[in-house]
């Protein structure tokens, strides 16, 4: 098999060969990448230009080419060039995502390349940084394909090609949502009347997002990652949600902030959490799914606009309110309580707290009520027991 890899990566232009199950960053390029945890990279360029990839655990593989800008005029072009030397002839759609025009296809590669038909996903993407042509590829054999396509999606919409993608929804997520207008909403908040807005499909495809990662999830419940891979699944799930909440969150800003300077002029921003804190320990509590083969979280717009939820997505959504905010925030699961929480840094305000990045983090308790920022229950303090979950920086 291995032999049959590099003749791909030939194709495509050979010699490296690590482990990693974590972010990885390309500083010559830009760009950075949320693995699941388990690839392996089987061979690279020493340019970085091309990049292969086998996961240890499925039969999945992935490529990266990175080529000149001078090559191709725009993103489908590169992508049905990069695609006619290896993949039967796919249709390429154009997707607008992060102000560049970029493309997406579903590919079959031919049986001569590999030895055998495979089937996935390709994307395509401008690089802010150095103008070139991101190509990344993952695919995996025709009769496993469709068991493993949701781990081939979740691998091409964690591609972040600059510092604000790493906060906003993915390619993939993009293209098969793209926004469809605006409905408005209204807010009470200590008796604050705020009106905003979202999109229209923001509900339903942070819900495609929070699907799709969680069936990623439940791959390595069994493997030493799985503490990992439960980071992972939380983190894919904010950054979809945080742009999403940029909007209600300058809006439920400037409408709170007046209050908030006058209840503590000198950290009105602890005074901005507790609010948001007191208002989301009011939500209708309510587990999503009880059963093992649908996660039990509410998506974040659903839970933001009053479904019922429970603990994990409602300290997110509080973790990204904040974000949005500036507030540094951030979030705690816990396998032995069964419990999340969400977690403020605020200078000066002493609590209980999480010592993450040699910042103190006051936890926040999202589903009892009357329970202010700082204040954990008895039997839940053994910080070992908390697995902190940061979106990126």
């Amino acid at each position: 098999m291995k032999n049959k890899l590099i003749i791909l990566l030939l194709l495509f232009t050979a010699p490296l060969n690590f482990l990693f199950s974590e972010v990885i960053s390309s500083d010559v390029f830009g760009y950075t990448i949320d693995f699941p945890e388990m690839f392996q990279i089987i061979d690279m360029t020493e340019d970085e230009r091309s990049i292969l990839f086998e996961h240890q655990l499925l039969p999945v593989q992935a490529a990266i080419k990175i080529w000149p800008q001078k090559s191709y005029t725009n993103s489908q072009e590169c992508l049905k060039a990069t695609l006619g030397k290896i993949a039967s002839t796919q249709d390429v759609t154009g997707v607008k995502w992060r102000n560049q025009s970029c493309a997406v296809s579903r590919i079959q590669m031919n049986e001569a390349v590999l030895g055998e038909k495979m089937e996935g996903w390709a994307v395509c993407t401008p690089l802010p940084q150095t103008k070139d042509y991101f190509v990344m590829l993952s695919y995996a054999p025709e009769n496993k394909a469709y068991d493993c396509e949701q781990f081939i999606l979740s691998l091409l919409d964690s591609i972040m090609i600059d510092r604000g993608s790493r906060r906003e929804a993915g390619l993939i997520t993009t293209f098969a949502f793209p926004k469809k207008g605006n409905k408005s909403i209204e807010l009470e908040i200590e008796g604050e009347k705020i009106k905003t807005f979202m999109d229209e499909d923001d509900a339903e495809a942070n819900q495609f997002v929070v699907d799709r990662e969680f069936a990623v999830f439940k791959l390595f419940i069994d493997q030493q990652c799985w503490k990992e891979a439960w980071q992972r699944f939380y983190r894919l799930i904010a950054k979809d949600g945080i742009g999403r909440l940029k909007r209600p969150a300058f809006d439920i800003s400037t409408a709170l902030s007046p209050a908030c300077n006058d209840a503590d002029p000198e950290n009105p921003s602890a005074a901005m959490a507790q609010k948001l804190l007191t208002w989301i320990q009011g939500f209708n509590y309510e587990r999503p799914s009880a059963t093992p083969d649908k996660a039990d979280f509410t998506n974040i717009p659903a839970t933001f606009t009053g479904s019922g939820s429970d603990c994990d997505s409602r300290s997110m959504l509080l973790m990204l309110l904040l974000k949005n905010m500036n507030i540094d925030s951030c979030m705690f699961i816990s396998v032995d309580y069964s419990h999340a929480m969400a977690g403020v840094c605020l200078e000066g305000k002493m609590g209980q707290s999480y010592t993450l990045d040699e910042k103190e983090y006051l936890f926040g308790e999202t589903t009892a009520k009357n329970v202010t920022l700082g204040m954990i229950a008895a039997d839940m303090q053994d910080r070992t027991k908390w697995i902190p979950v940061e979106l990126y920086d």
